[in-house]
């Protein structure tokens, strides 16, 4: 299958339309044959011993945005403009619909412009997850839940949109849980559904426009440190265990066995960030920040989330998710 997107969103529709159009763009250019927007795509697909065989790897499968419920459903006012595609809006609606018409109008035009396929045979969806923007624990508890339900999938993670508190949330959630294979965003201060420094594509500029966007796209490396697999290997110490204390011998372990680069020289980072509590040189227990994580962690952990349809019914259980197909353009 393709790749699922995963993104805070506020009131402008740009910040997810804009580097998906990016997404699309390179796509065509790949099946083309252009080396730069193939190389693009390198190591995406589905993972080794699932069975099933992508033609075409890295398009976009789904796309979840979190957002409050106020832009979801239409009580916000919302500004964007195409001038690809002459849409302009700068009213109230959800934000669904300009998302989905941009989204369907560039991948008829890029079908047909360049004799491609870009359209999954499933059924591709956008889904809006109601989310406390001002909120991180909120954002986080979500987000995290929603990325344990993609384990097996392939996950890029659009730091665009969304609020700060968003955002972070996004960050740590990915890094916690080792799931998010790309995080990405892109420049613009327009309200533009597009990439707005670049013409429309066609088969004259399409090498052109592969280079203009793929200089304004930066990737972040993956952002698991081992820091994940460190507070997962805490949280069953000092939660399911029932543990008060760590010895320094066994913390020491703990890091060498999640990430090599880690040695005892760590342990005072813990500390400095209120991870942990030295309660003498060779004992520690758990400080108000690995607190804070820990309850953050545990909902995570307890959602027992563990694949699409798990998270599909949790979140419709917590009656804040609306689905909406955006697969009426076919090949």
């Amino acid at each position: 299958m393709g790749v699922y997107h995963v993104s805070g969103l506020g009131t402008s529709p740009g910040a997810l339309t804009m580097p998906l159009s990016i997404v699309y763009i390179l796509q065509a250019a790949a099946q083309l044959g252009n080396p730069s927007a193939e190389a693009f795509f390198a190591g995406s697909g589905e993972m080794e011993g699932k069975g099933s065989y992508e033609k075409i790897a890295g398009l976009p499968e789904h796309i979840i945005a979190f957002d409050s419920p106020e832009v979801i459903h239409g009580r916000m006012p919302l500004r964007y403009e195409s001038r690809w595609f002459r849409m302009r809006g700068s009213k109230q609606e959800p934000i669904e619909r300009p998302v989905v018409r941009y989204l369907e109008k560039l991948v008829r035009y890029l079908n047909d412009e360049f004799d491609v396929c870009l359209t999954l045979s499933t059924e591709n969806k956008l889904f809006l997850v109601e989310t406390d923007y001002q909120d991180f624990e909120d954002s986080f508890e979500k987000m995290g839940i929603t990325l344990e339900g993609l384990r097996r999938k392939e996950v890029w993670l659009n730091l665009i949109g969304g609020t700060n508190q968003m955002n972070l949330a996004l960050l740590l959630s990915g890094s916690f849980t080792a799931i998010p294979s790309r995080y990405y965003y892109v420049f613009q201060n327009t309200l533009a559904l597009e990439p707005s420094w670049i013409p429309k594509p066609n088969k004259n500029n399409i090498n052109t426009i592969v280079k203009d966007v793929m200089d304004r796209w930066y990737d972040l490396p993956p952002l698991d440190m081992g820091l994940g697999s460190i507070i997962r290997e805490l949280y069953d110490k000092f939660s399911k265990e029932g543990r008060d204390f760590i010895s320094k011998n066994e913390l020491a372990q703990i890091l060498k066995h999640k990430n090599p680069n880690y040695s005892d020289e760590f342990i005072p980072k813990l500390i400095r960030a209120r991870y942990l509590v030295s309660v003498d040189s060779n004992t520690f227990t758990r400080g108000d920040m690995l607190d804070r994580v820990l309850a953050m962690f545990g909902k995570i952990v307890q959602s027992n989330v563990r694949n699409p349809s798990d998270w599909q019914k949790w979140a419709k259980e917590q009656g804040i998710l609306k689905e909406v197909p955006f697969n009426e353009v076919s090949c």
